[in-house]
């Protein structure tokens, strides 16, 4: 059956790959935001994996689509009784503009009288007047604009009408779980909404164990231990650890280990990696390698030019261990600054895909599947 998924607004790509990697798609249409999918395996939806999203704001079953031309024969004919549960609502989104941001019929102002660009969705396709066919096809109609059993929803893109009967809404609070709101915060730690995604991305399934080798605060193993997966998290940098676990467990996250160890010294074989590499030789836990790794040792007073070659170094020892120790697939975070593509050549690692996102002027996060 196939399914329209919206997408957040930020951070579309990363949304798209979010869904690839969580269910098994026959195929896919993508049209930006609104993301349309064929689902191979139906149970998906009933073993909750819908709910791990972190970048999708809704998910609809597809009840038809056509071209626009023929909307009106479609709604007419449509047995609505079918998908009718006590009370309904429709609502029109258009995707046809440049910015593929939905353009609702409640964005236009009174002052224009509520009048559509003829570029846009026209007064005949107003929700209104296409709402009066669901109407007359139901035994016995209620509408309910507030908090409707059935949500319908018509999305116009390229020409072409998506009709879907509402399955699933993210009501995610991410914005509680912010950096700065936990226990033990770190300014340099990624959106949650977006370390869900990652972790996510890397496919991982339960019983499988996520393993972050440079946990810091622990924004990799909240989002997972929230999705009831099971985390192990290493830190060189004492402190950082102990307000790693005291973070998980502020979130009431039990099923965790986390260790006071150098990310450079993995025995163990673990099945899949989420990780943000430490940017900076400067930070804490640059300084506490530098301590501890006598093999890796750096000059405090090293010039600029120097800086990025020995960070890359101290990647690559990292890459060419995990390479033997990774089991599945990984998720990896390094700055631009770094020529991340030559250190995974290097690594002998395989990529599978490759994200951006850009933090500020002098940092921008290259995020990095591989195998």
């Amino acid at each position: 059956m196939k399914y329209i998924l919206l997408l957040s607004g930020d951070f579309i790509d990363l949304g798209k790959e979010e869904v690839l990697s969580l269910f098994n798609i026959k195929g896919y249409e993508d049209g930006g935001r609104l993301f349309i999918i064929n689902l191979e395996n139906e149970s998906e939806l009933r073993e909750s994996l819908v709910k791990r999203l972190a970048l999708t704001k809704s998910m609809y079953a597809l009840l038809f689509e056509c071209n626009a031309s023929n909307l009106t024969d479609l709604m007419k004919k449509f047995d609505w009784n079918s998908v009718y549960r006590e009370n309904f609502c429709l609502r029109i989104s258009d995707f046809n503009d440049n910015n593929n941001d939905a353009i609702t019929n409640k964005s236009v102002t009174k002052q224009n009288n509520k009048k559509i660009s003829k570029n846009r969705i026209t007064n005949k396709f107003s929700e209104k007047y296409l709402a009066k066919y669901i109407w007359r096809s139901i035994k016995c109609p209620k509408v309910n604009l507030e908090n409707p059993k059935t949500k319908i929803e018509l999305f116009f893109y390229s020409g072409k009408v998506y009709c879907g009967l509402l399955v699933y809404e993210n009501k995610e609070n991410f914005e509680k779980r912010k950096a700065h709101l936990r226990p033990f915060p770190h300014p340099s730690s990624l959106q949650p909404k977006v370390a869900r995604a990652l972790v996510n991305i890397s496919e991982i399934k339960k019983p499988e164990v996520l393993f972050d080798p440079f946990c810091g605060t622990g924004g990799f193993l909240i989002e997972a231990g929230l999705m009831n997966i099971r985390t192990i998290g290493y830190d060189i940098n004492k402190i950082m650890a102990k307000g790693c676990k005291v973070n998980l467990k502020y979130f009431g996250i039990k099923n965790f280990k986390i260790k006071n160890k150098n990310a450079i010294d993995i025995n163990d074989r673990f099945d899949h990696v989420v990780t943000d590499f430490p940017y900076g030789l400067n930070s804490n836990a640059m300084a506490s390698y530098e301590k501890d790794w006598k093999k890796f040792r750096i000059n405090k007073k090293i010039k600029t030019k120097n800086f990025t070659k020995n960070l890359e170094k101290f990647y690559l020892l990292f890459l060419k261990n995990l390479r033997k120790k990774l089991k599945k697939k990984a998720v990896i975070i390094f700055p631009s600054y770094v020529n991340h593509r030559l250190l995974l050549k290097k690594s002998k690692l395989n990529v599978e895909k490759e994200f951006s996102i850009y933090v500020h002027r002098s940092l921008t996060r290259k995020i990095v599947k591989i195998y």
